[in-house]
């Protein structure tokens, strides 16, 4: 008897403002539970997703509500992919290169953290700048 797996291919949208990116993360773990993701896992989604959403919100956007910033969850059993998108501010190159270190303590007094830690956390990280926007594609492996 063949195993069938599931494939899911999940789209949330919010504004632009800091307070909405609390409902993002309850909805991503509203989807984590119904996929059955293990709370490490989940847990390591949720930070990233909130990470990357509000660097949108505070870079790409400069705190300016009234923007779209786009979620996009690929699951498969072996892998979540989550795609963050916007039309903001296209983000700094040394910002999504491919070897990023976390930040020095010492150094920032607040803030600064995100990519670092999403960097730590991530299994692959691709930054896109196209015609529709900034799309950050970041990969947890499940297996």
């Amino acid at each position: 008897m063949e195993t069938t797996y599931k494939h899911y291919d999940i789209r949330l949208s919010i504004d632009s403002r800091l307070e909405q990116v609390r409902v993002l993360s309850g909805a991503l773990r509203g989807i984590g539970k119904e996929l059955e993701l293990s709370d490490d896992k989940l847990g390591q989604l949720e930070l990233m997703m909130v990470e990357a959403v509000n660097n949108v919100i505070e870079h790409a956007y400069e705190m300016q509500g009234g923007n779209d910033v786009r979620v996009r969850v690929e699951y498969n059993p072996d892998v979540v992919n989550l795609i963050i998108s916007d039309s903001g501010r296209t983000m700094p190159d040394a910002v999504h290169a491919e070897t990023h270190e976390m930040p020095d303590p010492e150094d920032l007094p607040e803030g600064g953290w995100g990519m670092g830690l999403i960097h730590l956390l991530a299994d692959s990280i691709r930054y896109i700048r196209d015609a529709k926007g900034n799309h950050l594609h970041v990969s947890k492996q499940l297996a």
